[in-house]
Order: C-alpha cells, then sequence, then structure tokens
C-alpha cells in the first residue's frame, strides 16, 4: 500500500519508483494481491508518509539506495504477477492453464527482469526430468494460479529473509556476546467485522504463539513440579489448544 500510495503522489518518491509500473495501475485498487480484503485505504493513515519513513528506516539499518530500489523493485514484481490473469485453454489443448492478461504478463516479466515468453512458458508448464530425458508437461488452470501465487510468496519470501539478514549485520557487533534478552510479543485475536484471509492468518499465528507461551509456562513447568513433588498452588489458565485443533484439522 506504502508502495503504490508513493508512486502516486509524485515528488522525489515516485522519482525513485519510476519505471516499476505502479503508476499505470491506478495505485493499490489496480492490484489483485492486496485488493482480497477490499480496503486499500485505512482512516488516519498516510501510507505515502508511512513509505517515506520505512524508506529512511532501511538507509538507518545500512540498506544504501542501490539495494532499496531493488527491494521495492521485487515488491513491485510481486504485485504484478497477482495481476497477471490465467484461463482455460480450448478443448483442443485439453484445457491446460494459459496467460489470459498478456500486458499483465509483460509488465511483471519487465519488472521481474525476465522475457514475457520465458515467464509464460514456465507458468504453464513444468518441466520433469527421469533418468534419461527431460520432457515439458502442461498445466491445468489451477496448477497454473497456484504456480503463479507460489512464484510471488517465494520471491517475497526471499526479500524478507534478504532484509532480515542485512538488518542483523547492520546490527551485528565485532564482540561475542554469550547471553541476551529476548522479548516475545503477543498480540490479540482481533475480530473485524469482515476478516480477511490474511487477518485469518494472523490471527493463528498469534493462537500459535500464545500456544507456545501456554506450554512452556504453565504446563511443561507444573508438570515438573509435579515430577519433584512440589507443594505449589496449581495455576489455571484457558488452554486455547481446541481453538488450534479446529483450524489445523
Amino acid at each position: 500500500y506504502q508502495l503504490c500510495a508513493a508512486a502516486a503522489g509524485g515528488g522525489a518518491a515516485a522519482a525513485e519508483l519510476g519505471g516499476l509500473l505502479l503508476e499505470e495501475q491506478g495505485g493499490c485498487t489496480g492490484f489483485a494481491s492486496i485488493m482480497q480484503g477490499d480496503a486499500p485505504q485505512v482512516p488516519d493513515v498516510d501510507d505515502r508518509a508511512d513509505f517515506e519513513a520505512t524508506r529512511q528506516a532501511l538507509e538507518t539499518v545500512g540498506v544504501g539506495a542501490k539495494e532499496r530500489r531493488q527491494v521495492f523493485r521485487v515488491l513491485a514484481a510481486v504485485l504484478h504477477l497477482g495481476n497477471v490473469a490465467v484461463g482455460g485453454g480450448s478443448s483442443r489443448s485439453g484445457g491446460h492453464g494459459r496467460i489470459a492478461d498478456e500486458a499483465a504478463l509483460e509488465r511483471a516479466a519487465r519488472v521481474l527482469g525476465v522475457k514475457a515468453g520465458s515467464l509464460e512458458k514456465w507458468l504453464c508448464n513444468r518441466q520433469i526430468t527421469t533418468s534419461r530425458e527431460k520432457f515439458v508437461k502442461p498445466l491445468s488452470v489451477d496448477e497454473t494460479v497456484a504456480g503463479r501465487d507460489a512464484l510471488a510468496k517465494h520471491v517475497y519470501a526471499r526479500l524478507f529473509n534478504w532484509l532480515v539478514d542485512s538488518i542483523n549485520r547492520s546490527l551485528a557487533h565485532a564482540e561475542q556476546h554469550h547471553s541476551f534478552i529476548g522479548v516475545l510479543d503477543i498480540y490479540g485475536f482481533e475480530v473485524f467485522e469482515r476478516n480477511s484471509f490474511e487477518q485469518f492468518c494472523i490471527n493463528y499465528a498469534n493462537e500459535k504463539l500464545q500456544q507456545i507461551f501456554n506450554q512452556h509456562i504453565f504446563k511443561l513447568e507444573q508438570e515438573e513440579y509435579v515430577r519433584e513433588g512440589l507443594n505449589w498452588t496449581r495455576i489455571e489458565f484457558h488452554d486455547n489448544q481446541p481453538c488450534l485443533d479446529l483450524i489445523e484439522d
């Protein structure tokens, strides 16, 4: 959201994002992957100002102008990939997946720095290697959509890991420390009038964190007290395991 707002807002931020083809989509409403919740704007949130804060934060932790540009390019590529619509082929082709929006494919390929033909080929096909040969097998519509989404998620995950490594290197000290202080921050379970899939995933992650806390602070600790025969008052707590079982089963 910040990226799209900055690209559409003009000024130095928009100039830094030039060539990423974000403004052509008319802001965040033009990208399918971030419009699933149908809430592109949040009251009292200035995405353009927040983008500037993010840009300065990256600079503070040692991510230079060239690297920042690449970070924004990868994020833009993920957005463009989400717009690559997939349709079904003709009955003659067996109903295999095909790219239904060539313009979106061209934009994604251009931002990724790859050939559109190659991107289309490997979104719609997969290569099978045997002991003697390699052959290409067309994917179904559902498989093509899943492959497109998996590629976007993988690229995003690699970027996230790179950012974490960059920040860790920036904050690292030459001296070796044998102890540290860790902080576990557990957010509350949020319920909105309409929950998006992203919010559901956030809530699930929060419940998992809460269960880890319960497991180590209450369950395992009190089991240890029982084994050692200690005299203590049992601590009652709300166990959220049934909630996790509902989601996972």
